[in-house]
């Protein structure tokens, strides 16, 4: 009965950037994980390289000319004081409404260098900002965090929206997190919120369209419905946009999709030693990074952002929503 009295077809996302705009680089983009990766491994929230790694971070935002705070606080972690370190980086727009961009500087302790997880997400975030930075003043505020502390839980994300002045001025956020492997086919979203809420279906909607309407690069991938299910009957998020769900402002994330014939290679490489520069590809942060700017070239020609609750169900093949 649900179905039949609650389906919807759900709109189609009116596409009005000019995918011509489209700027970034992979090998560009590999260039600059190359160099994070390699001047800061070890760099596992706590540890001196996690804030040499921050404050490079802060550095090099600055010096393409946008407005950066650190963030510093402390946690208890395993009973003992762990310091953690946000960089927010901000590129005022004429309207002060956000749009944020999220990725990890931190690593799991079990890795050395973190290349995927996270440098992947840090230098296509890095690069994006360099490239709005030099087009001039954004039609909305530019907002690019890193953050610290998300394998732990997401603290980073956490942090910054718990202190952010006026989260409703936030019109959409997104995280980038492992999306730079070569065994990768495609990039996929999660909408979920740590503990709480559903990112919106609007966002993830227009993030496939702006991709589609590119023409040569990935379209990312929906959760299928069952997932969907689960994961909003049990929202544990994985990804930084899980605290943003949760304070009630849409966002989504960004991660890796590996085929099944690459399972293996791809789970060696999760969480372990072997996340390291070996594995990753200029094509696949090409791909992957350039999902990312088309989402953001679209949000800055928008005018009107659609209001959605949760939860929901949606149904690609039919594009409806239930």
């Amino acid at each position: 009965i649900l179905g039949l009295v609650g389906c919807a077809t759900e709109p189609e996302p009116e596409i009005s950037y000019d995918p011509a705009t489209l700027k970034l680089d992979g090998e560009q983009v590999f260039a600059t994980e190359t160099e994070f990766v390699s001047q800061f491994p070890n760099r596992d929230s706590g540890q001196p390289n996690n804030r040499l790694a921050a404050e490079w971070l802060q550095d090099e935002f600055t010096t393409a000319g946008l407005t950066c705070t650190m963030q510093e606080w402390e946690v208890i972690n395993f009973s003992q004081q762990l310091p953690l370190n946000n960089v927010v980086c901000s590129l005022p727009g004429e309207s002060s409404q956000e749009i944020v961009v999220i990725a990890h500087h931190d690593q799991f302790a079990g890795t050395t260098q973190g290349a995927d997880n996270d440098g992947s997400g840090i230098a296509i975030m890095l690069e994006l900002a360099k490239i709005f930075a030099a087009e001039g003043k954004p039609a909305y505020t530019l907002t690019f965090l890193s953050t610290d502390g998300e394998e732990y839980g997401m603290l980073g994300s956490g942090h910054f929206v718990e202190m952010h002045p006026n989260p409703e001025q936030i019109i959409a956020a997104f995280s980038l997190d492992n999306l730079g492997k070569a065994f990768y086919d495609g990039v996929r979203m999660s909408s979920t919120g740590q503990l709480r809420d559903v990112g919106p279906l609007w966002l993830q909607r227009t993030a496939q369209e702006a991709a589609r309407t590119a023409g040569d690069i990935w379209v990312p991938a929906i959760k299928p419905t069952y997932e969907q299910l689960l994961t909003q009957a049990v929202p544990i998020s994985m990804w930084d946009q899980g605290p943003i769900v949760a304070a009630g402002v849409p966002a989504i994330g960004f991660g890796e999709n590996c085929p099944a014939e690459y399972a293996q290679e791809c789970w060696d490489t999760y969480h372990s030693e072997m996340d390291t520069l070996e594995f990753q590809s200029p094509a696949t942060l090409h791909q992957s990074g350039r999902i990312a700017e088309a989402l953001v070239r679209q949000l800055l020609v928008m005018e009107q952002f659609p209001q959605e609750s949760g939860p929901y169900l949606y149904f690609e093949e039919s594009n409806s929503v239930l």
